[in-house]
C-alpha cells in the first residue's frame, strides 16, 4: 500500500526564517495560538505539524509537548509560548533576545514541566533529575535560554543542572499540587476520550484501580514502544506511596476535573480545524 503523500503547507515568506509549530488537536494552547496567528495574519507564514498524524516526526525532533515552536530548526518554545513574541519574529523575520534572570529559571523550568505531561509523567514516577535535564534542547525552550547567546545559556544552563540534581527532590515537594493537578486532569481527559460520558468514582475505582492508574502513569511518561519504558514494581514502596498520593488527589477532585475537562472539549469542538497534512521534511 503507498502511503499518501503528505500536503505541505507553505508560506510566502519575507525572510528566509523557517517556523514550525507542533500541534495537537485536542490541545487548548495549539488551538488559542493558531487561531491567534490566523487573526494577526500570519498562519500561512508557518508550518504546522499535526503531532495526533506524525507521531514519530514529533520524537524525532524531540517534541514533548505542544505546541512547540522551532524557528530554522531549534526549539524555541514548548509548552508556554509568548504569543506577541513570537508574532513579533515572524514579522521581523529574526529571532529575538531575551534578557535571562537566574533566580527564575528554577520556576521556569518547573513551570515548563507541568506543561509537559509527558514530563510531568515520567520524572514524577523515576525522579531521575541527571537524566531529564539531559533533554537540552526543552530545557533551554522553557526557560527561554533558547532566547539568548550560547555563552550565557550554556552558563546558565549549567546552573540550573547542578540545582536541579542537588535539589530536585526539594523543587518537587514544593510543586507536588501542581503535578497531582496535571496528573489527574490527564487521566481523567483521557476517560472522557475513551467513553465519551462522565465516570463516576464508583466506575473509575472499579475499571481502574491503583495498580491500573501506576501502570497507566509509567506507560505515559514519556515512553514509546520500550523507549524511555522504565517499569516500577508494584512493591516498590516510595514509588506506588507517591502514585497513591495522586490517585487520591485525582479521585477527590474527580467533579472539578470532569468540568473542566468537558468545557475544554467543547471549546475544542467550536474550533477544531479540518484535519490536513501540514507537515515539512
Amino acid at each position: 500500500m503507498v502511503e499518501e503523500k503528505p500536503k505541505l503547507l507553505q508560506s510566502k515568506k519575507d525572510s528566509t526564517m523557517k517556523v514550525e509549530i507542533f500541534t495537537h488537536k485536542t490541545c487548548t494552547e495549539c488551538n488559542l495560538l493558531l487561531e491567534y496567528l490566523e487573526k494577526e495574519g500570519l498562519l500561512g507564514k508557518v508550518i504546522v505539524i499535526d503531532t495526533q498524524l506524525y507521531p514519530f516526526i514529533a520524537l524525532e525532533r524531540g517534541v514533548i509537548s505542544t505546541p512547540s515552536v522551532f524557528i530554522d530548526g531549534k526549539l524555541v518554545y514548548a509548552g508556554v509560548v509568548d504569543f506577541e513574541e513570537l508574532a513579533k519574529m515572524i514579522r521581523e523575520g529574526k529571532v529575538v533576545t531575551q534578557q535571562i534572570d537566574k533566580d527564575k529559571l528554577v520556576d521556569k523550568l518547573m513551570t515548563g514541566i507541568v506543561n509537559s505531561f509527558a514530563a510531568t509523567a515520567w520524572l514524577f514516577v523515576n525522579r531521575d533529575f541527571d537524566a531529564f535535564m539531559a533533554q537540552k534542547d526543552f530545557v533551554y525552550a522553557v526557560t527561554g535560554l533558547s532566547l539568548t547567546d550560547e555563552n550565557t545559556a550554556s552558563e546558565m544552563y549549567n546552573y540550573l543542572r547542578n540545582v536541579m540534581v542537588k535539589e530536585g527532590e526539594y523543587y518537587m515537594d514544593k510543586w507536588k499540587e501542581q503535578f497531582f493537578r496535571v496528573i489527574s486532569a490527564n487521566f481523567i481527559r483521557e476517560l472522557y476520550y475513551l467513553y465519551r460520558r462522565k465516570l463516576t468514582s464508583e466506575e473509575i475505582t472499579k475499571k481502574y484501580p491503583v495498580e491500573v492508574f501506576a501502570h497507566w502513569l509509567m506507560v505515559r511518561g514519556g515512553t514509546v514502544g520500550r523507549v524511555g519504558l522504565r517499569i516500577h514494581p508494584l512493591n516498590e514502596e516510595d514509588t506506588m506511596k507517591r502514585i497513591s498520593e495522586a490517585y487520591t488527589y485525582m479521585l477527590l477532585n474527580a467533579e472539578k476535573l470532569w468540568s473542566k475537562v468537558m468545557s475544554e472539549d467543547e471549546l475544542l469542538s467550536k474550533s477544531n480545524r479540518e484535519e490536513v497534512r501540514f507537515i515539512s521534511f
